[in-house]
C-alpha cells in the first residue's frame, strides 16, 4: 500500500474491528516510503452525531475528505498505528482542512 501524509484511512481498534476507525495520516514521507519503518502516526476520528459539536481540539472532516458520513477528528491525541494493519485509504484531506488540523495539533500539544 503506498500511503502519503494527509491520506483518510481506516484502522481497527481491536483484533476484532473489520470496519475500523477513520484516521489522518500524520508521518513524514522517508517513514512512509520506508519498507523498514513498520509504524505510522495518525490521528483518529469517530462518527459525528448529528446534534454533535466539534470541540477545540476537533476538526469535521466529511465527504470532501472521502469521507461517507461526517467525522470529528481528534487532533489531541496521535496514535502509532502498524502500517500493516490499514484496513483501506478512502482519500486525502482537503487541503482547506489541513491547515486547521495543523493548528489544532500545535494547540493541543502545546507546540505553540
Amino acid at each position: 500500500m503506498n500511503l502519503n501524509r494527509w491520506d483518510v484511512v481506516f484502522v481497527p481498534a481491536d483484533a476484532q474491528d473489520a470496519t475500523g476507525h477513520p484516521a489522518v495520516v500524520l508521518s513524514p514521507p522517508d517513514i512512509l516510503a520506508d519498507p523498514r519503518q513498520a509504524r505510522l502516526n495518525v490521528l483518529v476520528g469517530t462518527k459525528k452525531q448529528p446534534a454533535e459539536t466539534a470541540k477545540s481540539h476537533q476538526v469535521i472532516l466529511n465527504g470532501a475528505d472521502g469521507l461517507e458520513f461526517a467525522t470529528l477528528l481528534n487532533c489531541a491525541l496521535v496514535y502509532q498505528v502498524r502500517k500493516a494493519n490499514i484496513l483501506r485509504t478512502v482519500g486525502s484531506v482537503s487541503h482547506a482542512r489541513r491547515g486547521a488540523i495543523a493548528t489544532r495539533v500545535r494547540a493541543a500539544l502545546g507546540l505553540g
